[in-house]
């Protein structure tokens, strides 16, 4: 934190906006419509922050999409749908807050609220072209308590694409990016915010940025927004707030919590900081940490299972990424060990005929493809020699974490257990393939299935295929607390003046849970719309007058 007479400021702007991503650029376009001017500051040598490596789905209730087919999503129902996920120990239908704090009761109500308007606004604006998506159930469709379990997903339209075809994150930001250019946001990469800039009355003013040319300071008349993400590359931060070991992740490589001290300088109240987006990994890509890893977040195949460093089956292979992290979380107390850490998935020859792909990291590569991760023996004990090889090289990442001496014999008693269930259809341990959002994960069964498409017996003969799975973040998901409007709160509940927070470097009021596919970006925008139309409507501040002479 800097005081803004101790600094000479190289720019002005009303609205300064920090970061490129969904956030940060619906806060932009927002405050410039609202005539605002206004200069957003980017980290990278390239926009587009994690928003720009996702599938860029986002989730939002009561859509017009829905009400134009006359599907009902009534508050009171995705409320309750919303708060059972997000403090499932405190539920209770009958409390004034449905068990949330009163602060995420008004959170998640002003997400309900103002989602549909934001989306409907910026689609006017022609800085969202939405496609609904409505064969993607909630992650949670089968639950009571939700009434709309399809309908709420929406994607973007594949930039300059047909009228119907469906894009990803990199569409969603060339067509930010292009309207924030028309509306005149003054848009500035290579430059890394380490500071706030206060005046006498602790009011924030601007920021410092770091740039190759030295640090500068940039000047805001009405409002900071810090739309900078989570802090998924930074270790330390990372290990001392997650609740569990997290080996990396897939949030932009410039995600490393870099608001988390400047909220603390200027006495933010931080939530939810063990809070964070989670999914599976590939062990090989985790260690790695390229700019261009992503995460496994549906992961097709049904003569495939995962088993730990025993060779037991300890999780529903197809359930929800996010629920399938705390497994790798499990603690031996006897052993003090996380038997668990890596997941070892193994599958047949004939699943990797039927369900090899390259989406949504799929660790089943086709041929000719990057499959460096994935390791191959005509035996299960040459398949384990592999594997056992494969997590030698990695020893002084993981302490040592190795198979055990029984995991062949085990492995084999696994996949008969999970063979004899494949032939009914019915895990009995895990309940694979009894979900929606499970079924769709699959991708489609083969041919001849007809009792789960999710299962299929493993050959008893080779050749077999595995690789490594491990504990990662999409990205973090704590930050300040803030109000409705996105403005930061002090640990007494006050604003701070002139701050803002969205997206993931603002706490969540999500808590640990993730509702539904395009949960991350659905209030990330809507949080953002709000802050942007809200800085850019507060009043210039007025210098204070001078004293009067005598």
């Amino acid at each position: 934190m800097r005081r803004d007479h101790e600094v000479e400021f190289v720019a002005e702007t009303d609205v300064i906006v920090v970061g490129s991503g969904a956030g940060a650029f619906t806060s932009a376009i927002t405050a410039a419509k609202h005539g605002a001017s206004v200069i957003q500051l980017e980290k990278a040598t390239e926009i587009g922050g994690t928003t720009k490596k996702a599938a860029a789905a986002y989730w939002v209730p009561n859509n017009h999409f829905m009400r134009q087919k006359g599907w009902a999503d009534p508050k009171d129902d995705a409320l309750r749908h919303m708060a059972r996920l997000t403090r499932p120990q405190h539920y209770d239908p009958d409390k004034p807050h449905l068990g949330l704090t009163e602060w995420e009761f008004v959170m998640t109500e002003a997400f309900y609220d103002n989602a549909g308007p934001a989306v409907e606004q910026l689609t006017k604006w022609g800085a969202l072209e939405p496609i609904p998506w409505d064969i993607q159930p909630d992650y949670y469709a089968q639950m009571e308590e939700n009434k709309a379990p399809f309908g709420r997903i929406i994607y973007p339209h594949r930039f300059g694409g047909a009228p119907d075809e469906v894009g990803d994150g990199t569409d969603m930001i060339a067509v930010f990016a292009k309207i924030a250019d028309e509306a005149g946001v003054d848009l500035r990469l290579g430059h890394a915010v380490s500071k706030a800039v206060v005046d006498d009355q602790d009011r924030v003013v601007g920021v410092i940025a770091t740039t190759d040319a030295g640090d500068i300071a940039v000047k805001a008349r009405q409002a900071v927004i810090f739309a900078s993400g989570g802090f998924t590359h930074n270790v330390d931060l990372r290990t001392s707030s997650l609740p569990g070991p997290i080996l990396s992740g897939c949030a932009a490589s410039t995600n490393t919590g870099d608001f988390v001290p400047i909220a603390q300088a200027l006495g933010a109240d931080l939530v939810n900081m063990n809070g964070a987006w989670l999914a599976p990994m590939v062990l090989d890509r985790a260690i790695a940490n390229r700019p261009d890893q992503v995460c496994s977040f549906s992961i097709p195949g049904d003569s495939m299972l995962w088993v730990n460093r025993y060779g037991k089956r300890v999780v529903n292979e197809k359930a929800p990424y996010q629920d399938v992290v705390p497994t790798f979380w499990a603690w031996e107390s006897q052993k003090a060990e996380y038997p668990n850490l890596a997941l070892v998935m193994i599958w047949d020859e004939s699943c990797k005929q039927h369900h090899s792909g390259d989406k949504y990291g799929n660790p089943m590569i086709p041929d000719g493809g990057d499959q460096a991760h994935i390791v191959r023996g005509d035996t299960l004990e040459a398949l384990a020699d592999a594997v056992q090889e494969r997590l030698a090289e990695y020893a002084d990442r993981i302490g040592g974490w190795n198979l055990d001496p029984d995991f062949v014999s085990t492995l084999k008693s696994t996949i008969q257990r999970y063979n004899d269930f494949a032939t009914t259809g019915i895990d009995e341990d895990f309940h694979r393939g009894e979900a929606p959002i499970e079924l769709y994960f699959n991708m489609g069964g083969r041919p001849g299935n007809d009792k789960n498409e999710t299962m299929w017996p493993v050959s008893d003969s080779g050749p077999y295929y595995a690789t490594l799975l491990a504990p990662a973040t999409l990205d973090t998901k704590g930050g300040p607390r803030t109000n409705p409007d996105g403005q930061v709160l002090d640990r007494s509940g006050e604003v701070i003046t002139g701050l803002y927070a969205v997206g993931n470097c603002a706490g969540a009021m999500s808590g640990g849970s993730y509702w539904a596919g395009g949960a991350t970006l659905g209030p990330i925008i809507t949080s953002a719309y709000l802050a942007g139309r809200h800085a850019a409507q507060t009043s210039t501040r007025v210098e204070e007058p001078a004293a009067a002479s005598v």
